[in-house]
């Protein structure tokens, strides 16, 4: 792509041998120049490179299982379609060790529920006892109180029977010396003589023995002491009962005992439930490596098959790698640009990619951050380019020209590349000014390799000469030539 020249004394011979008269010069009228006009025009700025189709997803396939492959027939460069079976395994060893597994889980399963089923009937038989024995002891409780409130009850009234009689017997004992005193005395008196305290005395005595009789007859009216035989009775059925109780409540203890301590705790149910948890996952994961025996290696996209290691009715272990699939429906142009050009692309620029001469739509997609060497072993950087439109003529791999659209104008001030040059001091071209040739700087935008847009230091209508030219024309007469 021209932009620029920079002559040599060599090349200003040439061209001034080439131009011959259209060039030549006449002393009374100047040079005579070819000149074009500077005009307002639309402008693209383009990037062309070099490169190489590549995809843009690929796939590196590994196994997926461990098994023998029982079919797999595809050959590097092959084209499969998304959804194509690439790879088969076998699946008797997987379709035995399920059903092992399976009847593993269900053995563990019956175990957790039966020892569940079987530990909440000794739990409720446990309970059950408990309240059985907590009714037993209430009831031989209450029966031993009522035998105890009776024995104390006898126990009183012989006690107060016991004392009345006691005291009855006392007087009895007092009423028996005082007639023998009354009786002494009036036989004393009768002896002196003394009839009329006789008399009394003896009065006395007949009235102590009337007591007497009372306090006999009050003795024989006391109630009967100890217990009578219904109550005796009582006794013996009640301690009867009691013991028998007590009978009851050694067995049911017993049972409680054993109940107890036969029936699994919480902690072991938990553990014969992992155990069966634990069976039914490894069932599901061996129903899955089943599974995936069963479906095999599919493909995740359309693409070419590459880097084939796999060979049918080989023995693979999970993890090994097989085989890629490159994508060939989402493809890219990857291209190698100089670090000038790499200053003007940016992603998201349109780009023309040509692949065996047919063009396709494009855009910048990724600049790739690291440096590689060409054929010259030049450094360059490497830019992605997403083809929009591919279809089964684009081969991976393949030679392609891309040009990249780096910027655009409608209405840019315009001068062709044949005017324009550079030196040390920046871009320059000549202009005719009141008929002389006068050396302009400009500040330079866009080029498309024909013409390059001037930022600043021309205006619309001015000429510019397109011949070669020195600074040693710089202040002469010329003449533009159309």
């Amino acid at each position: 792509m021209k932009r620029k020249q920079i002559l040599t004394v060599l090349g200003i011979v040439i061209v001034l041998a080439a131009v011959g008269t259209t060039t030549a010069f006449a002393a009374s009228t100047g040079e005579k120049v070819t000149t074009q006009t500077v005009v307002n025009d639309k402008i693209t700025q383009t990037v062309e490179a070099e490169g190489h189709i590549e995809t843009e997803n690929e796939k590196v396939y590994y196994a997926t299982i461990t098994a023998p492959v029982s079919s797999f027939s595809r050959k590097a460069g092959d084209v499969v379609q998304k959804g194509d079976t690439l790879v088969s395994f076998e699946t008797e060893d997987f379709d035995r060790e399920v059903e092992k597994v399976r009847l593993q889980a269900q053995a563990l399963q019956a175990s957790y529920e039966g020892s569940a089923a079987q530990s909440y009937e000794l739990k409720k038989a446990y309970q059950e006892a408990v309240t059985q024995d907590a009714a037993l002891k209430e009831s031989y409780e209450a029966t031993l109180t009522n035998v105890n409130e009776l024995k104390y009850n006898i126990e009183t009234v012989t006690d107060a029977v016991q004392d009345k009689s006691d005291s009855i017997n006392k007087q009895i004992a007092q009423v028996q010396i005082d007639i023998a005193k009354s009786n002494a005395s009036a036989a004393s008196a009768m002896a002196d003589n003394e009839y009329d305290d006789s008399y009394d005395y003896q009065a006395d005595a007949a009235w102590l023995q009337v007591k007497q009789a009372s306090l006999k007859k009050e003795l024989l009216e006391l109630p009967d002491t100890g217990a009578k035989p219904i109550e005796n009775r009582y006794f013996s059925e009640a301690e009867m009962y009691l013991n028998e109780i007590v009978t009851q409540r050694s067995a049911l203890q017993q049972e409680m005992l054993s109940t107890k301590h036969a029936a699994a705790n919480s902690k072991q149910l938990e553990q014969i439930a992992k155990n069966a948890e634990l069976a039914n996952q490894t069932l599901t994961w061996c129903m899955e490596e089943q599974q995936k025996a069963e479906t095999g290696i599919k493909a995740d996209m359309t693409g070419v098959i590459s880097e084939v290691t796999l060979e049918e009715g080989a023995y693979v272990t999970e993890g090994t790698r097989l085989f890629t699939l490159k994508d060939i429906e989402h493809v890219k142009a990857v291209v190698e640009v100089t670090s000038y050009e790499m200053g003007l692309i940016r992603v998201g620029q349109k780009a023309e990619v040509k692949v065996a001469g047919v063009s396709y739509q494009g855009t910048v997609s990724k600049i790739r951050m690291e440096t590689v060497l060409d054929s010259q072993n030049k450094a360059k950087l490497q830019v992605e380019v997403h083809i929009e439109n591919p279809d089964d003529k684009i081969y991976l791999g393949t030679d392609v020209d891309v040009t990249i659209e780096t910027g655009s104008s409608e209405q840019a001030v315009l001068i062709p590349n044949t005017a324009l040059y550079a030196d040390d001091e920046g871009d320059y071209c000549y202009v005719i000014e009141e008929g002389v040739a006068v050396k302009r700087y400009v500040s330079c935008g866009m080029s498309d390799g024909d013409s390059t847009e001037v930022i600043e230091g021309l205006n619309i209508g001015e000429k510019v000469i397109t011949d070669a030219m020195t600074d040693e024309s710089v202040g002469k007469k010329v003449v533009a030539v159309q």
